[in-house]
Order: C-alpha cells, then structure tokens, then sequence
C-alpha cells in the first residue's frame, strides 16, 4: 500500500474532532488540505470512510474499524518517539561490554561508579571471557565494546589507547632469598615460575618476550587467573609475571617484590575496541566518550 503515514495522521484527528475545520486547526493546515487528504485515502483505500452531515463528519462502520488500527498504530509510533528521545537524552539504552576478568577487576569496575552514577538507566551487561574470546564476540557483533590489552589485529576494529601498562616478574621476598642466586636473570633456570594458560594474550606478551631474548622455560604451574598467580607467589609458592599497575598494593606492603630482569619487558596498552562496519548505539557511544 503506497498511503504515506501522514494520510492516516490527518484521518485520526478528523475522525476524533468529527469536524474538518476543527481538524484543519489542529493540524495547522487549511480546511481544503483536509478534505483533499481524506478524498486521497478513500481513494486510495477504495473505502468511503466518513458520512457528510450539517454538523460535520462522521465515520462509516468501515471507518470505525480501520479507526482501531490507525489509533493503535500511531499510539504506538508516538510511543517510539518518546523511547527514541530517552535514548538521545542517555535516559534508556543497553550495551554489551567484553572484557577479561584482570581488566574489569583492575581498571573499568573502579572507573564504572561515577558511569553508574550519572546514566543510571543505560543496562550494562558484561560478557566475562578472555581477550582472544572477546575479540570474536566482537567480530560478529555479540558485544558492543571490548577492553583489551593489545591492539586487534584484525583490521576490521577499530582500536582506542586508553593506558600504558607494565609488565613486570614478581615472588615473595622469602622466596627470591632461599634461590640463592647471583645473576638476576637466573631465576628462570631456579625458580618455580606460575604462568597464565598458553592461549592467554598476556601469557603470549610474556611468551613473546621471553623467546625474543633467548630464555627459554617450562612453567610449573599454568591456570586462568592472574589474581590467582598474584596469591600464589604472596605465599612463596614461585614467581609469576603481573602487571604492575593491578599489583601496586601488595608491592607497597612489600608482600611481593619485583624482579629487576634486563632486559625489562616492553610496556604496552589497555584499550577499547569496536567494530568499524558496525554502529554503536546512544548507549555505547556514551560509554565509550566516558572512558576516554
């Protein structure tokens, strides 16, 4: 049916007036445009839809039943209008957030209060998985921001550098003391090293850096969380790689030490991540404007 919607517009309100001149009022345009537009919908419809008499307009019993349709639908129309102006004034939207458990924990949950705070009605959900998962969340669109800790490949995002990190060795002080060993970096051959699992981007980071200068090892202990690890070695259980700017309490309180190895291992990122063929809606756009 090729009717334009503002056809139905001017047929509602003259059915509810009952008067095409009170209707022409209301509507803000002259009486003839009226009675045009309401000759057009009959036309168009093949249905006469209003009986002429001295006091007015009145509907047929046709029109009284397509009445129905047209009142509901553009009560419901107007009701997405006023959804559509919460979503723009931050007042109602929802976003999906990806992100690795050591990077929510440590650095969105103490940034997320204030957020809370000021947009109390956007939802937020988060899909708790690691950055590899994340990413492929993104990549068909099941999450609408991801945090990561090293830029995606993939040129298909778009990538945001939020902060510097530091990775950095760490044991218990007791522990580092009863290797009893002289070079720093012998601590590889030594020590009871606690690694992150193999498919973990940080344990790949560390990976990567350990190949690029010639150390070669075979860690003990190899789990999915670094709190985790950072408990581990607070006991003297070995020694694990963190990252620094998570472990600033238990370095303060001297529960863990860091190792000064040489080279020191490369700095690199947290950032968000988006997809470039994909929208973001109010709601994200807000959260992602938020964390920058």
């Amino acid at each position: 049916m090729e009717s334009n919607l503002e056809l139905y517009r001017v047929f509602y309100k003259v059915a509810k007036c009952g008067n095409i001149s009170l209707a022409a009022e209301e509507l803000f345009i002259s009486q003839p445009a009226v009675s045009k537009s309401i000759k057009k919908l009959e036309d168009v419809l093949g249905i006469t839809m209003f009986s002429r008499n001295s006091r007015g307009v009145k509907l047929t019993k046709e029109g009284e039943v397509f009445y129905k349709y047209v009142e509901r639908a553009l009560n419901e129309i107007s009701l997405g209008e006023t959804v559509l102006d919460k979503f723009k004034m931050k007042e109602q939207g929802s976003i999906k957030i990806g992100v690795s458990t050591t990077i929510c924990k440590h650095f969105v949950i103490p940034k997320l209060k204030n957020f809370i705070k000021e947009y109390p009605n956007i939802e937020i959900k988060f899909i708790n998985k690691t950055t590899l998962e994340t990413l492929k969340l993104l990549k068909y669109g099941e999450v609408d921001i991801c945090f990561v800790s090293e830029p995606p490949e993939e040129d298909f995002f778009n990538y945001i550098n939020l902060v510097e990190i530091q990775d950095i060795f760490v044991a218990n002080k007791e522990y580092l003391d009863s290797l009893n060993i002289e070079n720093i970096n012998d601590i590889f051959n030594v020590g009871t090293l606690m690694f992150l699992e193999k498919d973990n981007i940080t344990r790949k980071f560390i990976d990567k850096y350990l190949s690029n200068n010639n150390i070669f090892v075979q860690p003990e202990i190899e789990i999915s969380n670094m709190d985790l690890l950072v408990e581990f070695s607070k006991i003297g259980l070995g020694i694990t790689a963190v990252i620094k700017d998570f472990t600033l309490k238990e370095l303060g309180s001297g529960e863990l030490v860091e190792i000064p190895i040489t080279p020191p291992i490369p700095k690199r990122s947290i950032g968000m991540a988006y997809h470039k063929s994909i929208p973001l809606s109010i709601a994200a756009k807000t959260f992602l404007k938020y964390f920058l």
